[in-house]
């Protein structure tokens, strides 16, 4: 019989499925989701592979179990930091940061590649995710709009545009780089928005909430 990690029940699966989402977050990291076996996950979460089977039918479904918990505690948290920020274009540049460092933390840029290599219902299920967030964004994006502080454009077009600029971005692990990338990725899109130059260097100089 397999060993409880938990208190009881509830908890040891509870505990068992934050370690194949950390064992499978890490593995993203190294190398494609096409080639990541089940048995690599097990191994890499410290359970058995027919542990893996209890909780999820095959790698496809707790890609999405995982892909589902990072969306849910990433809209949660950056829906609170944007509640408390009235200026839009400083809303724009903390949910730039933000996904930045979610792609980083959770490897999200490798698993929002895959739809390809998943079947069609699954695929469409990965695009559900990334709607939640970007339901976010376009919200930021039609109050800017609404207050002159960006050109009026199509704001789906807007979303996937920065949606496609952000996921092609790694942030480096020095400090000092790091800031420099995210100014200038900041930037880069305030500018292809029409932000002023004025409202630009006026956002991207401005001092941040503590944890962004």
């Amino acid at each position: 019989m397999p060993k409880i990690i938990g208190e009881s029940l509830a908890s040891h699966r509870e505990l068992t499925r934050a370690r194949l989402f950390e064992a499978l977050g890490s593995l993203l990291g190294e190398q494609s989701f096409e080639s990541i076996t089940l048995s690599e996950i097990a191994a890499r979460a410290g359970v058995g592979r027919t542990a893996v089977y209890n909780h999820f039918a095959d790698k496809e479904v707790l890609l999405l179990a995982y892909m589902r918990r990072v969306t849910e505690q990433f809209t949660r948290v950056l829906a609170e930091r944007l509640e408390a920020e009235p200026d839009p274009l400083m809303s724009l540049r903390i949910y730039i940061r933000s996904h930045l460092q979610m792609i980083s933390r959770y490897h999200v840029k490798t698993s929002m590649a895959v739809g390809k290599q998943m079947t069609r219902e699954n695929a469409s299920h990965l695009h559900d995710h990334a709607g939640v967030v970007g339901e976010l964004l376009i919200g930021i994006l039609d109050e800017a709009m609404e207050r002159g502080l960006i050109a009026q454009q199509n704001t789906l077009g807007a979303v996937h545009l920065i949606h496609a600029t952000l996921q092609g971005q790694r942030l480096p692990r020095d400090p000092a780089r790091r800031e420099s990338a995210l100014a200038l990725v900041e930037t880069f899109i305030l500018r292809g928005l029409g932000a002023s130059e004025e409202s630009v260097c006026h956002v991207t100089s401005a001092s941040l909430p503590a944890g962004e």
